[in-house]
């Protein structure tokens, strides 16, 4: 009978987001109640002059370094800000 991996801990994602990405904040990671993917918000200075897909591709490629494929499987959307972006997002 195959084992199922327990879930993917928020603590745990927070912790592989501030040692891949040196400096960077996490204001915000929870798992959602559906699709009950973990999404949040990660800024960090070293963004600032890159396109959005390049963010994204950084991400995935650092998470897929100290994760399961099936971690992987939980994580939603991560948005990924410059600190100058997420304090003009969070006045509004």
């Amino acid at each position: 009978m195959a084992t199922t991996a327990p879930p993917l801990k928020t603590s745990k994602l927070r912790q592989v987001l501030v040692k891949r990405f040196p400096g960077a904040e996490v204001p915000s990671l929870r798992r959602e109640m559906r699709p009950g993917r973990i999404g949040g918000i990660l800024v960090w200075p070293k963004f600032r002059g890159k396109g959005q897909l390049e963010r994204q591709e950084e991400l995935l490629a650092k998470l897929r370094a100290d994760l399961t494929p099936e971690d992987l499987l939980e994580i939603g959307l991560i948005l990924t800000v410059t600190p100058d972006e997420y304090r003009a997002f969070t006045k509004e």
